[in-house]
């Protein structure tokens, strides 16, 4: 789904109209190959700045709290795991401004890979942007295009545009981490603790209350930060464009909608929160378990 997203995300400049024009352009075109175009990069990454968020989250939260109880004599977090607890000023403040600490601490990791990622994802289109209206598709040659691989997408960038072109739209991915994380772990514990309190469970239950904090914890920074991700995947996935196309395709990103292929994002991350939530707290549980 993201690899529609990503491509979905230059409609403006390649003239699709929808997702399913997206998708059955990737299919003439590409084949089945451009449907797993790009997992590479986030494989490489993802396990590693998932530990550094969780980790800068886990460990801010616990700061706030206790800088908060030294001041008012209240700690937020022991309040929280309070059965039959309900949100307050503290634990929202303390759980948003945690996340967005742990967003601006992850995307200096996240930006190279994710770059690299929208890189190797349009490198086809990029390379045969004549035949890149949907109605078009004329020549077979196009299925036989070397797409760019992970270190050829490095390399490139490196060359043309030496190490900081890794960095290519890092200001709208640090803001947008920063945001959405906020808001990411803010949304979900407060609405974890809400829907516990409702169905009589402690907020540390690894089932119920976590799959549906996960879902709207996954969408709601989504609407919130989708037109900056849009910026910076287009700015991204052109950076090895020709310079006139780049120029070309800036002004048309310039004039097209920032909220194209908005509910396929927010369909994948529904279902991969839900997911990631779920077992996060089951394995945080054990721990806490053992440690008893």
């Amino acid at each position: 789904m993201k690899r529609y997203t990503a491509v979905a995300n230059l409609r403006g400049s390649h003239n699709f109209r929808n997702i399913t024009e997206c998708a059955k352009y990737i299919w003439r075109t590409e084949g089945f190959r451009g449907y797993t175009a790009g997992f590479l990069p986030p494989l490489m990454s993802v396990t590693f700045v998932r530990v550094i968020s969780f980790s800068t989250y886990q460990n801010v939260k616990y700061r706030i709290s206790d800088e908060y109880e030294r001041i008012t004599g209240v700690s937020p977090l022991i309040y929280y795991n309070q059965t039959g607890s309900i949100p307050s000023l503290a634990t929202i403040t303390t759980f948003t401004v945690a996340g967005m600490c742990a967003g601006l601490a992850a995307s200096p990791f996240a930006c190279p890979f994710e770059l690299a990622k929208n890189v190797v994802q349009t490198s086809v289109l990029m390379s045969y942007r004549s035949q890149a209206s949907p109605d078009a598709v004329r020549d077979p040659k196009v299925r036989s295009l070397p797409r760019l691989g992970t270190i050829q997408a490095f390399r490139k960038i490196i060359n043309r545009h030496g190490f900081r072109g890794l960095y290519t739209g890092y200001h709208l991915h640090a803001l947008r981490d920063t945001i959405g994380t906020g808001l990411y772990f803010g949304i979900y514990e407060t609405v974890k603790q809400v829907i516990a309190k409702e169905m009589g469970k402690p907020a540390q239950s690894p089932f119920g209350p976590p799959m549906v904090a996960g879902a709207l914890c996954g969408t709601v920074p989504w609407l919130v930060t989708y037109s900056l991700d849009t910026r910076k995947t287009r700015a991204q996935s052109i950076l090895l464009g020709r310079t006139k196309e780049i120029g070309e395709a800036s002004v048309a990103v310039a004039r097209s909608s920032m909220y194209k292929g908005l509910s396929v994002s927010l369909m994948r991350t529904s279902f991969q929160n839900m997911i990631l939530f779920s077992l996060f707290e089951y394995t945080k549980t054990k721990i806490n378990n053992l440690e008893a």
